[in-house]
């Protein structure tokens, strides 16, 4: 045993192995299989019968209505959220970025919402969007804001708001704690050398902040994304998809179309059609947001 020796290569890929196996057990295989039970019939009461159908799975889905009216609204949910994500997370990062006494209290509050299970937040959700008992319609009544109750669930429009308003309370933690992270390797150097120059904080945030938080955001902004279009449990808890379909995204249309039609195969269609989607929309969105680029040029 004193003659057998490990190379540095071995030790690292003995500490990965233990990653690639899991990742390989509950990612790589799953996405596999769903890529080969697309082109498949397959309904889970009858597991023997498993028919090859080739692209039928595809067409059946862009031939229904429902399919593209889940994916219009993905794009609202997916959308609305990452840009209220975005601009909310810098803006609070920024704040928390100042020096002040207890403002360490505040970072670690501020985790509340992202490790708060999604369960009890879309309960807790569905209580304070209540039309007749919600805290949400009270306070905007006894403020004059409004002068009936708001029916938030029931209304197509106002479900969508909901549902986005539950991800970005949610989610907005995660860009904070990025973006403040990238705040803090800033060099204050540049603050006060564009101070003397006579720039004020809104040439400062533009020319010195923006270019320096361009990585974190792209790289924030695309996982963001990924995340929020495969989101299915938040809108599922709090609206069930309602009322009637307003809040359907492809998720959810893959949960139904696997679930309660049980045609697996249609929603392992809907699945591949999310990957190829996701993976074009980041190739495209890092390409033109030149993200690496400078690293390439030097």
């Amino acid at each position: 045993m004193r003659g057998f020796r490990l190379s540095d290569r071995q030790v690292g890929i003995l500490f990965m192995l233990p990653f690639l196996v899991t990742a390989g057990a509950f990612m790589v295989w799953p996405v596999a299989e769903a890529v080969r039970l697309a082109f498949y019939s397959y309904n889970p009461l009858r597991p023997d019968d498993l028919t090859w159908v080739g692209f039928e799975n595809f067409e059946r889905i862009f031939n229904d209505p429902l399919f593209w009216e889940s994916f219009s609204q993905a794009l609202v949910w997916t959308g609305w959220s990452i840009v209220l994500q975005t601009l909310l997370g810098v803006g609070l990062a920024m704040l928390l970025h100042v020096a002040l006494p207890g403002i360490a209290v505040f970072r670690g509050l501020l985790l509340f919402p992202y490790i708060v299970p999604t369960v009890v937040i879309a309960l807790n959700w569905r209580w304070i969007f209540n039309s007749e008992i919600g805290i949400v319609n009270h306070a905007l009544v006894s403020l004059g804001i409004i002068e009936q109750n708001i029916a938030w669930l029931s209304t197509p429009n106002m479900a969508m708001t909901s549902a986005v308003l539950l991800n970005v309370w949610k989610y907005t933690p995660f860009v904070i704690i990025c973006v403040l992270a990238r705040l803090q390797t800033i060099p204050t150097e540049l603050y006060d050398a564009a101070k003397v120059d006579g720039a004020g904080a809104w040439r400062r945030f533009t020319d010195i902040t923006l270019p320096m938080l361009k990585e974190v955001l792209v790289v924030v902004i695309v996982f963001r994304t990924i995340w929020t279009f495969n989101k299915f449990e938040e809108i599922y808890l709090l609206t069930r998809g309602g009322p009637g379909t307003s809040t359907f995204n492809l998720a959810v249309y893959a949960f139904e179309e696997g679930m309660a039609n049980l045609r697996l195969g249609v929603a392992a269609a809907t699945g591949v059609v999310m990957i190829v989607l996701l993976l074009a929309g980041t190739v495209v969105y890092v390409r033109v947001s030149g993200f690496g680029q400078e690293e390439k040029a030097t």
